[in-house]
């Protein structure tokens, strides 16, 4: 009796540090000192700045784009964070591997820093020039990944059938004859 033989393959990108390819982290990245808390927010205009409190220019894509490496964008603006070799952050519309990878390397305390790829600087809320020629972090360049508190969307729905109110003297006070056009049931507006 012969026995059928079964060629086995691997299974496509079955390599354990391909298992978070295509995730994308939602998160605030916040940073402190004694005195100042701030979340990193990209406007519309590209500017780059740090807010008291998380808002929809401070929530960011976090996703990673080759092993160690990560793309930041705004998710409100679809910016891309960025930096030029003197260490300035912008945002852009556009995706440049030279300007927008960042290193990610988690620190004991739970923060995160992120170094420019291409110009081996990290990133920071704080306005010091010559980030090359320093060997410390700068102030606001660790940050910690927070969870999003801040509604993604504002849901816009139809609260008409609030102001209706039922007429209970009626022999159809749910409107079940369709006689009572106005009156709606509130899961109507999610339809």
């Amino acid at each position: 009796m012969l026995v059928p033989r079964i060629v086995a393959s691997p299974v496509p990108n079955s390599n354990p540090l391909y298992q978070f390819d295509g995730q994308v982290r939602l998160r605030h990245l916040y940073t402190a000192n004694e005195q100042i808390h701030l979340h990193l927010e990209i406007f519309s205009d590209g500017t780059v700045r740090g807010s008291k409190y998380q808002n929809p220019f401070s929530l960011m894509e976090i996703k990673a784009v080759k092993l160690g490496i990560i793309r930041i964008m705004a998710k409100k603006t679809s910016r891309f964070l960025c930096m030029d070799s003197e260490g300035h952050l912008y945002g852009s519309l556009l995706y440049s591997e030279e300007a927008c990878n960042f290193h990610e390397m988690v620190l004991r305390d739970g923060y995160n820093v992120y170094y420019s790829e291409a110009y081996n600087l990290p990133i920071s809320l704080s306005m010091m020039e010559n980030l090359a020629h320093s060997r410390q972090l700068p102030p606001f360049s660790q940050f910690l990944p927070l969870v999003n508190k801040v509604p993604l969307e504002p849901m816009l729905m139809d609260y008409e059938y609030v102001q209706q109110v039922p007429d209970i003297e009626s022999p159809d006070p749910f409107n079940i004859m369709g006689q009572n056009q106005g009156l709606r049931s509130p899961s109507f507006a999610f339809r």
